[in-house]
């Protein structure tokens, strides 16, 4: 039972990890030039709407549970 539960924390972690890089990829590439650009926003995995890039200083990042933190 151990051995299982520290396999599926170990794959959780990886998961998470993932993600985390995934956002520092996407912080990267965010540029003054790119202020006032259209972009898409999603609302959910398959629906998105029209935006506007008006800020990239700021940008909100989940940390899970329904937390963000603003950076």
């Amino acid at each position: 039972q151990e051995v299982e539960f520290l396999s599926s924390s170990i794959a959780q972690l990886k998961v998470v990890q993932t993600k985390y890089v995934e956002a520092k990829d996407c912080l990267a590439v965010l540029h003054k030039s790119n202020e006032g650009k259209d972009l898409l926003v999603p609302l959910t995995s398959s629906m998105y709407v029209p935006g506007k890039l008006l800020d990239v200083e700021r940008v909100l990042l989940d940390v899970g549970t329904g937390y963000y933190v603003e950076k």
